[in-house]
């Protein structure tokens, strides 16, 4: 199907050579590499992290290293523990419906925010969309990088009308609009970098000795322990990534004892 050959999920289909503009009589090799790009959800780069602390408060330590005992138990031996990752973003395609006619891809410098639809947007790639709906942003500078003229965009649909369909000439001298999307997108997949996003989990602990064979412990969770937003992926086709959204769980505090005897 169309949408399999065009797929942008990496899981396209070989198009077989009747799918190919200009009906080329390729081998199934050459036509296997027709589908070859980035993965898209395997991340270019990605960092992991763990920590382990012991906080300098209590007897011996930097902070009330001369403590006494009872103040001591109360302020001594806590330890910090924390895990992290950073992702450099995973690579995206366009909307397979749009066609690309020049590079859409920005610079985090040449992404600018404005509110479209009644949110507050991102342009993360040069998309399709009317520019003259955006508010709160110079349409000038907008329309340097969204034109008004739909044909003048970095992507859009083919054909006259833009609905993907052109005009193809049969025996008779008629001319038959037809749809394109039962070829083979010349679109490029996987070629731009989606957001970054990071995220931090953190747990603070402590280890009470009660007695010589009683032991309490105390910890604290936190799951995205700096409630840090991740931003949502841009739409495929306007290219905007909508800033009241987010893709990551809030803050999560967990509390715990454990009793040991």
């Amino acid at each position: 199907s169309a949408s399999a050959i065009n797929a942008t999920n990496g899981v396209g289909l070989v198009p077989e050579n009747i799918q190919l503009l200009g009906g080329p009589n390729l081998t199934y090799d050459q036509r296997l590499r027709l589908e070859y790009y980035n993965s898209t959800v395997i991340p270019p780069q990605r960092i992991g992290w763990n920590v382990l602390y012991d906080l300098p408060f209590g007897r011996g330590k930097h902070f009330g290293g001369s403590t006494g005992r009872g103040l001591n138990a109360l302020i001594g031996g806590w330890q910090l523990a924390s895990i992290g990752s950073w992702s450099g973003g995973n690579w995206l395609s366009v909307n397979a419906g749009e066609y690309v006619f020049s590079n859409p891809s920005l610079g985090s410098g040449q992404q600018l925010e404005f509110n479209y639809s009644g949110k507050l947007q991102r342009l993360y790639f040069k998309g399709d969309f009317d520019p003259t709906k955006a508010s709160g942003i110079d349409l000038n500078t907008l329309e340097q990088l969204i034109p008004v003229d739909r044909g003048a965009r970095a992507i859009h649909p083919v054909g006259g009308s833009f609905d993907n369909r052109i005009g193809v000439p049969l025996a008779n001298g008629t001319v038959r609009q037809t749809a394109i999307t039962d070829t083979l997108s010349w679109n490029p997949r996987a070629f731009i970098l989606g957001p970054s996003n990071w995220n931090v989990d953190a747990s603070v602990f402590k280890n009470f000795n009660l007695t010589e064979a009683l032991h309490l412990r105390f910890t604290a969770d936190l799951f995205n322990a700096l409630n840090h937003p991740v931003d949502p992926a841009p739409n495929a086709s306007t290219g905007l990534q909508d800033l009241t959204t987010q893709t990551n769980s809030p803050r999560i505090i967990q509390l715990s004892l454990k009793l040991q005897w």
